[in-house]
Protein backbone atom coordinates (compact mmCIF):
# COMPACT_ATOMS: atom_id res chain seq x y z
CA UNK A 1 0.00 0.00 0.00
CA UNK A 2 1.45 3.33 -1.11
CA UNK A 3 0.21 6.81 -0.50
CA UNK A 4 0.62 9.36 -3.74
CA UNK A 5 2.95 11.15 -1.77
CA UNK A 6 5.06 8.04 -2.09
CA UNK A 7 4.73 7.58 -6.09
CA UNK A 8 6.98 10.94 -6.06
CA UNK A 9 10.69 10.19 -7.36
CA UNK A 10 11.75 11.56 -4.05
CA UNK A 11 13.54 9.47 -1.58
CA UNK A 12 12.02 12.46 1.07
CA UNK A 13 8.72 12.23 0.16
CA UNK A 14 8.51 8.64 1.09
CA UNK A 15 10.50 8.96 3.85
CA UNK A 16 8.20 11.54 5.20
CA UNK A 17 5.21 9.25 4.22
CA UNK A 18 7.00 6.35 5.82
CA UNK A 19 7.21 9.10 9.32
CA UNK A 20 3.49 9.44 9.71
CA UNK A 21 2.48 6.00 9.53
CA UNK A 22 4.99 5.69 12.01
CA UNK A 23 4.02 8.66 14.38
CA UNK A 24 0.11 7.04 13.83
CA UNK A 25 1.96 3.88 15.65
CA UNK A 26 3.83 5.82 18.31
CA UNK A 27 0.56 7.36 19.31
CA UNK A 28 -1.81 4.44 19.81
CA UNK A 29 1.05 2.19 21.27
CA UNK A 30 1.05 0.60 24.56
CA UNK A 31 2.72 3.54 25.94
CA UNK A 32 -0.07 4.41 27.88
CA UNK A 33 1.63 6.38 30.74
CA UNK A 34 4.34 8.16 28.75
CA UNK A 35 1.88 9.33 26.14
CA UNK A 36 -0.75 10.63 28.15
CA UNK A 37 2.13 12.48 30.53
CA UNK A 38 2.89 14.48 27.29
CA UNK A 39 -1.39 14.93 26.46
CA UNK A 40 -1.31 13.44 22.54
CA UNK A 41 -3.73 14.82 20.78
CA UNK A 42 -5.06 11.78 18.59
CA UNK A 43 -6.49 14.01 15.83
CA UNK A 44 -2.94 14.48 14.67
CA UNK A 45 -3.00 11.14 13.50
CA UNK A 46 -6.41 11.25 12.10
CA UNK A 47 -6.70 10.17 8.26
CA UNK A 48 -3.03 8.88 8.01
CA UNK A 49 -3.17 5.42 6.43
CA UNK A 50 -1.11 2.43 7.57
CA UNK A 51 -0.18 -0.63 6.10
CA UNK A 52 -0.91 -3.53 7.87
CA UNK A 53 0.06 -7.11 6.94
CA UNK A 54 -2.89 -8.67 8.72
CA UNK A 55 -5.25 -7.46 6.48
CA UNK A 56 -6.33 -9.31 3.14
CA UNK A 57 -4.29 -7.50 0.34
CA UNK A 58 -7.01 -5.33 -1.16
CA UNK A 59 -8.77 -4.21 2.03
CA UNK A 60 -9.21 -0.73 3.67
CA UNK A 61 -10.33 -0.76 7.35
CA UNK A 62 -11.09 2.73 9.10
CA UNK A 63 -12.23 3.01 12.91
CA UNK A 64 -13.96 5.95 14.14
CA UNK A 65 -13.65 7.51 17.29
CA UNK A 66 -14.52 10.35 19.79
CA UNK A 67 -11.76 12.37 20.83
CA UNK A 68 -10.00 8.81 22.04
CA UNK A 69 -9.86 5.04 21.42
CA UNK A 70 -11.76 4.66 24.49
CA UNK A 71 -14.72 6.34 22.23
CA UNK A 72 -15.46 4.14 19.74
CA UNK A 73 -18.52 5.19 17.26
CA UNK A 74 -20.62 2.57 15.87
CA UNK A 75 -23.56 3.18 13.14
CA UNK A 76 -21.35 5.58 11.74
CA UNK A 77 -21.48 5.67 8.00
CA UNK A 78 -18.29 5.72 6.39
CA UNK A 79 -17.93 6.45 2.26
CA UNK A 80 -15.17 4.85 0.71
CA UNK A 81 -14.51 6.64 -2.45
CA UNK A 82 -12.84 4.15 -5.15
CA UNK A 83 -11.40 5.90 -7.87
CA UNK A 84 -14.73 8.23 -8.07
CA UNK A 85 -17.24 5.28 -6.97
CA UNK A 86 -18.63 5.58 -3.83
CA UNK A 87 -19.64 2.93 -1.38
CA UNK A 88 -21.29 3.42 2.12
CA UNK A 89 -20.70 0.74 5.46
CA UNK A 90 -21.82 1.27 8.56
CA UNK A 91 -19.35 0.95 11.76
CA UNK A 92 -19.74 -1.57 14.30
CA UNK A 93 -19.53 -1.94 18.21
CA UNK A 94 -15.74 -1.62 17.56
CA UNK A 95 -16.08 1.72 15.22
CA UNK A 96 -14.88 -0.12 12.79
CA UNK A 97 -16.01 -0.62 8.70
CA UNK A 98 -14.41 -2.49 6.07
CA UNK A 99 -14.09 -2.84 2.44
CA UNK A 100 -12.32 -5.19 0.58
CA UNK A 101 -11.73 -6.65 -2.82
CA UNK A 102 -10.07 -3.43 -4.45
CA UNK A 103 -7.67 -3.90 -7.11
CA UNK A 104 -4.13 -3.30 -7.26
CA UNK A 105 -3.70 0.78 -8.83
CA UNK A 106 -6.86 1.91 -7.04
CA UNK A 107 -7.54 5.07 -5.66
CA UNK A 108 -8.95 4.99 -2.01
CA UNK A 109 -10.24 7.84 0.36
CA UNK A 110 -12.74 7.04 3.43
CA UNK A 111 -14.76 9.85 5.03
CA UNK A 112 -17.14 9.88 7.70
CA UNK A 113 -19.70 12.40 8.95
CA UNK A 114 -20.76 11.52 12.95
CA UNK A 115 -23.28 14.42 13.96
CA UNK A 116 -22.82 16.68 11.34
CA UNK A 117 -19.15 16.96 11.61
CA UNK A 118 -16.71 15.80 8.41
CA UNK A 119 -13.80 14.02 8.94
CA UNK A 120 -11.99 12.19 5.85
CA UNK A 121 -8.84 10.49 5.15
CA UNK A 122 -6.03 10.84 3.01
CA UNK A 123 -5.79 9.02 -1.00
CA UNK A 124 -4.11 5.94 -0.90
CA UNK A 125 -3.25 3.51 -3.72
CA UNK A 126 -4.15 0.01 -3.25
CA UNK A 127 -0.71 -1.90 -3.23
CA UNK A 128 0.24 -5.40 -2.06
CA UNK A 129 -0.95 -4.67 1.43
CA UNK A 130 -4.38 -3.53 3.25
CA UNK A 131 -4.21 -0.76 4.76
CA UNK A 132 -5.84 0.91 8.24
CA UNK A 133 -7.20 4.67 9.20
CA UNK A 134 -8.16 6.59 12.42
CA UNK A 135 -10.69 8.89 11.91
CA UNK A 136 -10.74 11.44 14.91
CA UNK A 137 -13.97 13.32 15.45
CA UNK A 138 -13.78 16.15 17.95
CA UNK A 139 -13.65 15.18 21.70
CA UNK A 140 -10.28 16.45 23.27
CA UNK A 141 -7.10 14.78 24.11
CA UNK A 142 -5.69 11.82 26.16
CA UNK A 143 -4.05 13.11 29.00
CA UNK A 144 -3.07 13.06 32.53
CA UNK A 145 -6.66 14.44 33.63
CA UNK A 146 -8.59 13.02 30.16
CA UNK A 147 -11.78 11.86 31.62
CA UNK A 148 -13.41 8.72 29.82
CA UNK A 149 -14.55 11.21 26.48
CA UNK A 150 -11.22 12.92 26.35
CA UNK A 151 -12.28 16.54 27.04
CA UNK A 152 -8.51 17.86 27.70
CA UNK A 153 -6.90 20.75 25.38
CA UNK A 154 -3.42 19.88 23.60
CA UNK A 155 -0.82 21.59 24.43
CA UNK A 156 0.84 23.29 21.91
CA UNK A 157 3.18 21.71 19.63
CA UNK A 158 7.10 23.00 20.89
CA UNK A 159 8.45 25.09 23.41
CA UNK A 160 7.63 28.09 24.37
CA UNK A 161 10.19 30.93 23.84
CA UNK A 162 12.26 31.44 26.67
CA UNK A 163 11.29 33.55 29.67
CA UNK A 164 14.22 35.64 31.27
CA UNK A 165 18.06 35.09 31.47
CA UNK A 166 19.53 31.55 30.60
CA UNK A 167 21.52 29.81 33.52
CA UNK A 168 24.01 27.08 32.71
CA UNK A 169 22.74 23.80 33.49
CA UNK A 170 21.60 20.40 31.82
CA UNK A 171 18.79 18.73 30.38
CA UNK A 172 18.17 15.13 30.26
CA UNK A 173 15.97 12.57 27.64
CA UNK A 174 13.17 12.37 29.22
CA UNK A 175 10.66 9.31 29.82
CA UNK A 176 8.60 9.97 27.01
CA UNK A 177 11.35 9.48 24.59
CA UNK A 178 11.67 6.23 22.15
CA UNK A 179 13.10 4.89 19.28
CA UNK A 180 11.15 3.40 16.26
CA UNK A 181 12.47 1.02 14.01
CA UNK A 182 10.66 0.11 10.93
CA UNK A 183 11.85 -2.03 7.71
CA UNK A 184 9.76 -1.16 4.95
CA UNK A 185 10.47 -1.03 0.70
CA UNK A 186 13.51 -2.78 1.24
CA UNK A 187 14.46 -0.02 3.27
CA UNK A 188 15.82 0.11 7.80
CA UNK A 189 14.06 3.14 8.81
CA UNK A 190 14.83 4.37 12.53
CA UNK A 191 12.80 7.22 14.25
CA UNK A 192 13.48 8.54 17.53
CA UNK A 193 11.03 10.53 19.35
CA UNK A 194 12.50 12.05 21.79
CA UNK A 195 11.68 14.25 24.82
CA UNK A 196 14.45 16.57 25.84
CA UNK A 197 13.68 17.82 29.52
CA UNK A 198 14.77 20.87 31.52
CA UNK A 199 13.66 19.89 35.01
CA UNK A 200 14.91 23.40 36.57
CA UNK A 201 12.40 26.26 36.65
CA UNK A 202 14.01 28.73 34.18
CA UNK A 203 15.63 28.46 30.76
CA UNK A 204 18.75 26.42 30.46
CA UNK A 205 22.55 27.16 28.34
CA UNK A 206 24.43 24.24 27.93
CA UNK A 207 27.43 26.19 26.71
CA UNK A 208 26.64 25.06 23.34
CA UNK A 209 24.02 23.19 21.40
CA UNK A 210 23.15 19.91 22.49
CA UNK A 211 24.49 17.53 19.75
CA UNK A 212 22.92 14.00 18.78
CA UNK A 213 25.57 12.14 16.60
CA UNK A 214 23.52 9.09 14.77
CA UNK A 215 24.35 5.63 14.06
CA UNK A 216 27.67 5.06 11.53
CA UNK A 217 26.06 5.15 8.63
CA UNK A 218 22.69 6.76 9.01
CA UNK A 219 21.65 8.76 6.04
CA UNK A 220 18.68 10.60 4.62
CA UNK A 221 18.22 12.55 8.05
CA UNK A 222 15.49 14.40 8.25
CA UNK A 223 12.90 16.39 10.99
CA UNK A 224 9.14 15.05 11.97
CA UNK A 225 5.91 17.09 12.28
CA UNK A 226 6.13 18.23 16.29
CA UNK A 227 9.59 18.71 16.35
CA UNK A 228 10.86 22.01 17.70
CA UNK A 229 12.57 25.09 15.64
CA UNK A 230 15.66 24.42 17.30
CA UNK A 231 16.93 21.22 15.77
CA UNK A 232 18.44 20.80 12.70
CA UNK A 233 19.81 18.18 10.75
CA UNK A 234 23.32 17.79 9.24
CA UNK A 235 24.04 14.96 7.49
CA UNK A 236 24.66 11.85 10.15
CA UNK A 237 23.80 14.43 13.18
CA UNK A 238 21.35 16.37 14.59
CA UNK A 239 22.18 19.73 16.55
CA UNK A 240 19.66 21.19 18.84
CA UNK A 241 20.89 24.99 20.24
CA UNK A 242 19.34 26.12 23.42
CA UNK A 243 18.64 28.15 25.74
CA UNK A 244 16.08 25.09 26.95
CA UNK A 245 12.80 26.32 28.58
CA UNK A 246 11.52 24.46 31.20
CA UNK A 247 9.82 21.36 30.73
CA UNK A 248 9.90 18.72 27.19
CA UNK A 249 11.45 20.25 23.83
CA UNK A 250 10.17 17.55 21.32
CA UNK A 251 13.22 15.98 18.72
CA UNK A 252 11.23 13.92 16.26
CA UNK A 253 14.10 12.38 14.01
CA UNK A 254 13.84 9.83 11.20
CA UNK A 255 16.57 8.60 9.20
CA UNK A 256 17.72 5.53 6.89
CA UNK A 257 20.50 3.03 8.36
CA UNK A 258 22.14 0.74 5.40
CA UNK A 259 22.43 -3.11 6.19
CA UNK A 260 23.57 -5.73 4.54
CA UNK A 261 22.56 -9.34 5.39
CA UNK A 262 19.96 -10.85 7.82
CA UNK A 263 21.14 -8.51 10.77
CA UNK A 264 21.56 -5.06 11.31
CA UNK A 265 23.95 -3.34 14.26
CA UNK A 266 22.50 -0.35 15.82
CA UNK A 267 25.12 1.42 18.19
CA UNK A 268 23.60 5.10 19.71
CA UNK A 269 25.92 7.18 22.18
CA UNK A 270 23.88 9.54 24.05
CA UNK A 271 24.53 13.33 24.76
CA UNK A 272 22.60 13.72 28.17
CA UNK A 273 21.24 11.66 30.59
CA UNK A 274 18.74 9.41 29.56
CA UNK A 275 15.73 8.02 31.52
CA UNK A 276 14.11 4.80 30.83
CA UNK A 277 13.99 4.45 27.24
CA UNK A 278 11.18 2.24 25.06
CA UNK A 279 12.59 0.56 21.78
CA UNK A 280 10.20 -0.82 19.89
CA UNK A 281 10.35 -2.49 16.16
CA UNK A 282 7.20 -2.85 13.30
CA UNK A 283 7.16 -6.98 13.17
CA UNK A 284 6.95 -8.68 9.48
CA UNK A 285 8.10 -12.07 8.76
CA UNK A 286 11.02 -13.14 11.21
CA UNK A 287 12.07 -9.28 12.56
CA UNK A 288 13.13 -9.17 15.55
CA UNK A 289 15.60 -7.00 18.20
CA UNK A 290 17.93 -8.59 20.77
CA UNK A 291 20.36 -6.78 23.26
CA UNK A 292 21.98 -7.69 26.51
CA UNK A 293 20.73 -3.69 27.78
CA UNK A 294 17.40 -4.94 27.50
CA UNK A 295 15.49 -5.21 31.09
CA UNK A 296 12.69 -6.01 29.22
CA UNK A 297 11.12 -7.44 25.47
CA UNK A 298 7.80 -8.84 24.45
CA UNK A 299 5.89 -8.95 21.56
CA UNK A 300 2.12 -7.23 21.53
CA UNK A 301 -0.65 -7.07 18.94
CA UNK A 302 -2.04 -3.03 18.77
CA UNK A 303 -4.49 -2.56 16.19
CA UNK A 304 -3.64 -5.24 14.21
CA UNK A 305 -0.01 -4.70 13.82
CA UNK A 306 2.39 -7.05 15.55
CA UNK A 307 5.28 -5.29 17.43
CA UNK A 308 8.47 -5.91 19.91
CA UNK A 309 9.06 -3.77 22.88
CA UNK A 310 11.39 -3.52 24.65
CA UNK A 311 12.64 -1.53 27.30
CA UNK A 312 16.00 0.10 28.53
CA UNK A 313 16.69 1.28 31.95
CA UNK A 314 18.34 4.81 32.45
CA UNK A 315 21.55 5.59 31.72
CA UNK A 316 24.14 8.08 31.90
CA UNK A 317 25.29 10.59 29.45
CA UNK A 318 28.28 9.02 26.79
CA UNK A 319 26.92 5.71 27.38
CA UNK A 320 26.18 3.81 24.10
CA UNK A 321 22.55 1.92 23.12
CA UNK A 322 23.45 -0.74 21.33
CA UNK A 323 20.93 -3.49 20.10
CA UNK A 324 20.53 -5.83 16.95
CA UNK A 325 17.64 -5.63 14.47
CA UNK A 326 17.29 -9.58 13.38
CA UNK A 327 15.70 -11.29 10.55
CA UNK A 328 15.72 -8.77 8.06
CA UNK A 329 15.01 -9.89 4.93
CA UNK A 330 18.30 -10.29 2.53
CA UNK A 331 18.86 -11.63 -0.66
CA UNK A 332 22.16 -13.76 -1.36
CA UNK A 333 24.75 -11.96 -3.01
CA UNK A 334 26.31 -14.93 -4.77
CA UNK A 335 24.47 -14.77 -8.18
CA UNK A 336 25.42 -11.51 -8.18
CA UNK A 337 29.01 -12.13 -7.80
CA UNK A 338 29.03 -14.92 -10.08
CA UNK A 339 27.51 -13.43 -12.75
CA UNK A 340 30.28 -10.23 -12.63
CA UNK A 341 33.17 -12.43 -12.38
CA UNK A 342 31.61 -14.31 -15.61
CA UNK A 343 31.27 -10.89 -17.30
CA UNK A 344 34.77 -9.96 -16.02
CA UNK A 345 35.81 -12.95 -17.77
CA UNK A 346 34.42 -12.90 -20.67
CA UNK A 347 35.29 -9.17 -21.09
CA UNK A 348 39.04 -9.57 -20.62
CA UNK A 349 38.93 -12.20 -23.05
CA UNK A 350 37.39 -9.97 -26.02
CA UNK A 351 40.34 -7.55 -24.91
CA UNK A 352 42.95 -10.35 -25.26
CA UNK A 353 41.64 -11.43 -28.34
CA UNK A 354 41.26 -8.00 -30.15
CA UNK A 355 44.75 -7.18 -28.78
CA UNK A 356 46.89 -10.21 -29.96
CA UNK A 357 45.03 -11.51 -32.91
CA UNK A 358 48.60 -13.58 -33.47
CA UNK A 359 48.43 -15.44 -30.33
CA UNK A 360 44.34 -15.87 -30.29
CA UNK A 361 45.09 -17.81 -33.75
CA UNK A 362 47.68 -19.96 -32.06
CA UNK A 363 45.29 -21.00 -29.71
Amino acid sequence: MTCRSLQTPSGHATLRMVSAAVMFLVAVMIQGPPLAAQGMDIRQASGIPLPASDLPVGSVSVRVVRGSFANNLSDVDVVFDVDGKKTTMKTDAAGRAQIAGLASGAHVKATATPDGERIESREVTIGQTGIRFVLVASGGTVGPDASPAGAVAAPPVGPAPPVGPATRGTVAIGPGSRVVIDYADEKLNVYYVLQIVNAGTGPVDLGGPLTIELPQGARGTTLMEGSTKQAAPSGPRVTVTGPFVPGATSVNVAFELPFSGATAHIEQRWPADTQPLTVFALKSGDIDMQSGQFSDKRAVNEQGQPLVVATVPAFKTGQVLSFDVTGLPHYSLLPRNIALASATLLISLGIWAAVFPNRRRSA
